[in-house]
């Protein structure tokens, strides 16, 4: 068993889930796996369990799992509301591919996606492991714009992290996350290399 870092209600994490309830824009980076907004609930279980090592019928999991439940819907419903954020989510291929073969979670997961990516506010683009390796590498980040404020926030072994306080900075990553999209296999074809994992 692996002990996490419990976030579920560090200060960085209740800042995190208010802000998504509002942000105009969101830039999300994520080579290991997918952000908690996108996660289906049997692949947030596949996930947390697998990353603790604890059982999926645990208390810890179940409540963990609760909780990505919880954010995931938050979210839909925003994309459902009359004037939805922006988002902007760039994966790294290996993301689509950590799951068991023939996985039905990561099957679900998937069919998920290429629905969501849909939607006409929100882009989703893969970087293809044949591309080999990019910047987005060097860790996940969220990028969070409201109307007066931006946060970037950064997820770790260790704990959670914002970054508030420096325009610039956020602005690097801002950037970074555009100019990963730019690399990255987006809309159709994107929802093609998704459909075809599905068929293995």
């Amino acid at each position: 068993m692996t002990t996490m870092f419990d976030v579920r209600n560090s200060a960085a994490f209740r800042r995190l889930r208010e802000t998504e309830l509002v942000a105009r824009a969101m830039y999300l980076n994520q080579p290991l796996f997918l952000p908690g907004i996108l996660q289906e609930p049997g692949y947030a279980e596949a996930m947390i369990a697998g990353i603790s090592g604890l059982p999926a019928d645990d208390a810890e999991v179940v409540e963990r799992v609760q909780v990505r439940r919880d954010r995931h819907t938050a979210f839909l419903k925003r994309l459902d509301e009359p004037d939805p954020p922006r988002v902007r989510v760039v994966l790294d291929e290996s993301v689509l591919h950590r799951a068991p073969a023939g996985s039905g979670a990561m099957r679900a997961q998937l069919e998920h996606l290429i629905e969501i990516s849909q939607r006409p506010t929100v882009e989703l683009g893969i970087l293809p492991l044949d591309h080999g390796p990019h910047p987005g590498l060097a860790g996940s980040f969220e990028v969070h714009d409201t109307d007066g404020d931006s946060l970037l926030f950064f997820e770790g072994a260790e704990g959670d992290r914002i970054l508030d306080d420096d325009p610039a900075r956020i602005g690097l990553y801002r950037d970074l996350a555009g100019a990963l999209m730019a690399r990255a296999t987006s809309g159709d074809p994107a929802r093609a290399l998704m459909g075809s994992l599905i068929s293995r």
